[in-house]
């Protein structure tokens, strides 16, 4: 099934806070932090549709103290994984702030088709934050320098 990546649009948010929800759980953003980073222009939103409906969002930032692009979340429907559209998704993130910007993550230790993804995409783990989820999982730092 083709998709497309386009830039995320407020009508987004509902549908990027349910998938939130559903994918993350108890460490899901509140309705709050979805509002403050659609309402900021500074962080780059994007938005995968597929077949005319939501499959997916990320959203990443400019991080001024590590000079790099902090990757905020990314985030596939379920029923869409398995197609290429984490990857993009990935892509439109990393590339948001220009090419040859460094990009930096945080992703829970647990979530193997995630740290598989961005293994794939080049990421190397450079720190482990012990207990930094709500279920108690550790966080893994990665890095994709270019």
């Amino acid at each position: 099934m083709v998709f497309e990546i386009r830039k995320a649009e407020l009508r987004d948010l509902g549908p990027a806070l349910a998938l939130d929800r559903e994918a993350f759980g108890p460490d899901a953003w509140t309705v709050m932090d979805y509002a403050a980073v659609f309402s900021e222009n500074s962080v780059k939103k994007f938005t995968a549709v597929s077949g005319g409906k939501f499959a997916g969002f990320g959203a990443s930032e400019w991080d001024r103290e590590q000079n790099a692009v902090c990757l905020m979340t990314l985030a596939v429907r379920p029923e869409f994984r398995g197609r290429g559209i984490g990857s993009a998704l990935l892509k439109a993130m990393e590339e948001a702030f220009g090419k040859s910007s460094d990009v930096y993550l945080y992703v829970d230790t647990e979530n193997e088709t995630a740290v598989r993804l961005y293994r794939r995409a080049g990421y190397k783990q450079t720190g482990i934050i012990p207990s930094y989820y709500m279920n108690g999982h550790d966080a893994m730092i990665m890095r994709n320098e270019k």
